[in-house]
């Protein structure tokens, strides 16, 4: 599935020209997540982490936040179906991070 990267700084509108905030399901088959006309991933009732970006099947997500691709604990895009991942830290490529508590778990970090 094609990554929604080209959306990193973009206030998305609605048809309607306002400014989109809130969950939208496209087709049925995937939500996106918009907060103030931007990509953002948001929390359940239960404090999980939802991604702003996912496929009903679970085979595509990506986290944003304020508009940008970013993720501490795990790739910020996951695709399942093209087999690929990618770490992004503030909008920006990374190479693969070590979650920070799975390293303090490890005594990796001072």
């Amino acid at each position: 599935m094609k990554s929604f990267k080209s959306y990193q700084h973009r206030r998305i509108l609605t048809k309607e020209g306002q400014v989109a905030s809130g969950d939208y399901i496209i087709d049925g088959e995937m939500t996106i997540r918009i907060k103030d006309g931007y990509l953002n991933d948001a929390e359940d009732a239960d404090g999980i982490l939802l991604p702003a970006i996912a496929a009903a099947d679970g085979s595509h997500i990506e986290h944003w936040k304020n508009g940008i691709l970013h993720c501490e604990t795990e790739p910020a895009v996951i695709d399942l179906t093209d087999k690929y991942e990618e770490w992004w830290l503030n909008g920006r490529q990374v190479e693969r991070q070590v979650p920070k508590q799975t390293a303090e778990q490890n005594g990796s970090i001072a």
